[in-house]
């Protein structure tokens, strides 16, 4: 963090609130009465650490809002941060000090010295904006999306794509599986939130990211020297005979698993629209190639609970692939998924 003092002074005066006379804080992060515009002249109502991310990002506000005069841009704030432009540390500082009980407030000593206003020229009376209040009911904190649905429509809600090198890294958001591998994009709501990526042969990688407009990470993991590497299987994914609808591309499907480990499979079921309420099972069969051909291994997730037509659901399959499903050190296995569905409709009169 390279906030100076100056400049979280600055920040509060002219981006926050004076709850007091003389006293000067960051706004609470759900706030929407700071007043700035973006890199398309659109005025922006927001937070704090709204009008922060908003103005590094190329957009600007200003000292005195009703006359419009002293700028404020990302060259100003550098100029009071002592040279030195504003980091992804310094806007996870602003967020973490905008409520309670962390809110940063100061109070200034002397006197300011007050900034003259000119008499409005204008014969009508310049409007007070309304600030937008923010959406009345919070949809899910993250959810995965295409990136062609960028930015998300959703007050409150921006894009953020996570990347990694090499690619394939679990990706965790707050501790919870996002069942997502790297490279892949979310739509989440705004706020600071703790990452994780994990791949096996790497060291887990955790790391904290402000979300407070559209972005895009990408962290390099490091790699471990196992002490005895074990035998890899080499898999093969392609879809097997579907009844519905599974989309296995979408769904954690590794391509190297490790003899004796055990790996959880996610695998998306649809019920189509047109369908009829169904149970479903999931089936994953590992067909031997080559040296293993003729061997073959199944495993099925449990029967799920009804879906109605229009809805989905993930199933989860544990594979555990036996010491005998390999030849010398490597084989080669293609992965069929089959996806059985029954009627759950209940005749009348039953």
């Amino acid at each position: 963090m390279t906030l100076t003092e100056e400049c979280k002074k600055y920040i509060a005066k002219y981006l926050g609130e004076s709850p007091e006379a003389n006293k000067y804080c960051f706004t609470d992060t759900t706030a929407t009465t700071v007043l700035v515009y973006t890199p398309k002249d659109e005025e922006y109502w927001g937070s704090t650490v709204d009008a922060v991310v908003t103005i590094l990002d190329g957009g600007y506000s200003y000292e005195d809002k009703i006359n419009k005069t002293g700028i404020i841009d990302a060259a100003k704030l550098k100029e009071k941060n002592g040279g030195v432009a504003l980091t992804d540390d310094d806007i996870v500082w602003i967020a973490n000090h905008s409520d309670a009980p962390n809110k940063f407030c100061y109070t200034e000593v002397a006197t300011p010295t007050p900034t003259p206003t000119p008499t409005p020229v204008p014969t009508t009376p310049t409007p007070t904006p309304t600030p937008t209040p923010p959406p009345p009911t919070p949809g899910p904190t993250w959810e995965p999306i295409s990136p062609d649905e960028c930015p998300p429509k959703e007050l409150g809600y921006h894009c953020l794509t996570i990347e990694s090198d090499p690619t394939g890294a679990m990706i965790f958001i707050e501790d919870k599986d996002t069942y997502r591998l790297t490279p892949e994009t979310f739509k989440i709501r705004e706020g600071v939130y703790k990452i994780k990526l994990s791949k096996t042969g790497y060291a887990d990688y955790e790391t904290s990211v402000a979300v407070y407009g559209d972005r895009k990470v990408k962290y390099t993991l490091t790699k471990l020297t196992p002490a005895s590497p074990a035998p890899p299987i080499e898999i093969e994914v392609r879809k097997g005979e579907v009844k519905g609808y599974i989309d296995v591309e979408e769904s954690r499907i590794p391509r190297i698993i490790t003899v004796g480990s055990v790996y959880t499979f996610r695998l998306r079921v649809e019920n189509p629209t047109d369908g009829i309420r169904a149970t479903y099972q999931v089936k994953l069969t590992f067909k031997g190639t080559g040296d293993v051909e003729g061997k073959e291994f199944s495993f099925s997730s449990d029967v799920s609970e009804p879906v109605d037509p229009g809805n989905g659901i993930s199933l989860y399959v544990d594979v555990l692939m036996p010491s005998t499903a390999l030849a010398d050190t490597r084989a080669t296995y293609i992965l069929e998924a089959t996806l059985y569905g029954w009627s759950a409709v209940v005749s009348a009169g039953v």
